[in-house]
C-alpha cells in the first residue's frame, strides 16, 4: 500500500525476496512468529549468514546455567537463565529462572521471570518480572496464548 501510494513521488526499485517474512499485527501473530524461531530451517534462514549479525545490548552476565536434572528441548535460552526444571519448545529471555520440578512448554518468558517449583506454564507469554508461584498452573492454547502482564505474581 505504501509503495502504490508513493511510487510516482519517489524513485522506487524492486527486489525479489524469497526468504522468511512475517507480519505481526496481534498477540497471536507475535506468538506464532516467535515459535517459528524454534524451527531449525527458519532460524538458519534468519541467522546463518556471517554478514548479517544479530547485535544486542551487552550485559556481561553469566551464561545460562543448566543444573543437574534439568531437561531442555528445542528452546532458545538467553544468558543469565538458571534452568533446574523442564523447558520445551520455549523462548526464555535474560535472567529467567525455572526451578526444580517446574515445567515450561510452548511459552515465551521475558526478562527475570521466575517459575517456582512444581509450577506448570504452557502456551504463555509472560512479560518482565512475572512470578509463577509454587504448584500453580497457567495454560493457554497455541491459537490463544495466555498473556501475563509485567510485575505480576501468580
Amino acid at each position: 500500500d505504501i509503495l502504490i501510494r508513493n511510487y510516482q513521488r519517489h524513485d522506487c526499485r524492486v527486489y525479489k525476496f524469497d526468504g522468511y517474512f512475517a507480519t505481526i499485527r496481534s498477540i497471536n501473530d507475535y506468538y506464532s512468529c516467535s515459535m517459528d524461531l524454534l524451527k531449525p530451517e527458519i532460524r538458519h534462514a534468519l541467522f546463518s549468514e556471517r554478514n548479517r549479525p544479530v547485535l544486542t545490548k551487552v550485559r556481561n552476565s553469566s551464561p545460562a546455567s543448566y543444573i543437574e536434572g534439568a531437561i531442555v528441548r528445542n528452546s532458545l535460552i538467553a544468558d543469565g537463565c538458571v534452568i533446574e526444571g523442564t523447558v520445551e519448545n520455549s523462548i526464555l529471555f535474560r535472567g529467567v529462572k525455572v526451578e526444580k520440578g517446574a515445567t515450561v512448554v510452548n511459552s515465551i518468558l521475558f526478562k527475570n521471570t521466575v517459575v517456582k517449583a512444581g509450577a506448570m506454564v504452557r502456551n504463555v507469554i509472560a512479560d518482565k518480572n512475572v512470578v509463577f508461584s509454587e504448584n500453580t498452573s497457567m495454560m493457554g492454547h497455541e491459537q490463544y496464548p495466555v498473556v501475563v502482564a509485567k510485575n505480576t505474581a501468580l
